[in-house]
């Protein structure tokens, strides 16, 4: 038990790093965005920044907090002995990490009607755009990386 609260303490911190960062690139690409003046500019363009850093972002996520939080040993972590239960322990803690923060945001900016265009957090659709892929990055991630013979 004590080696799952260790996975799922370090989960928390590369998801804390990593959504912070994507977040700073996200601000800046959308900004990039807003003031060039761009031809074919719309209003999905911020959708598909998000979208694609959140699926960057998951996968980076859960490589890295797999690979951190797993024994040492030979080879990719998600082929050594223990990586299923990882594996499983690195998604549901950033799932719930991610909902939290949801849930956080929500009482902090979006049912108090704030207007944040389209940052991360500020705008309720673009951070769950931005929370939605990322979930979905680490769910492919768990699914197609790790060996279901390893547990």
């Amino acid at each position: 038990m004590l080696n799952d609260g260790r996975i799922m303490l370090k989960t928390l911190v590369v998801l804390s790093f990593y959504l912070a960062a994507a977040d700073l690139i996200g601000v800046v690409a959308c900004f990039l965005f807003d003031v060039a003046p761009l031809r074919f500019d719309s209003g999905a363009s911020p959708y598909a920044i998000w979208s694609v850093l959140g699926i960057f972002t998951g996968f980076i996520v859960f490589g890295a907090a797999g690979h951190w939080a797993s024994r040492a040993g030979k080879g990719e972590w998600s082929g050594r002995l223990g990586a299923a239960r990882t594996g499983n322990l690195v998604l549901a803690t950033g799932l719930a990490g991610m909902a939290g923060l949801g849930l956080l945001f929500d009482r902090l900016w979006w049912s108090r009607g704030v207007d944040g265009e389209y940052f991360v957090p500020d705008s309720a659709p673009h951070t769950i755009t931005f929370f939605g892929s990322t979930a979905l990055a680490m769910l492919i991630g768990r699914h197609v990386a790790v060996d279901e013979r390893t547990w």
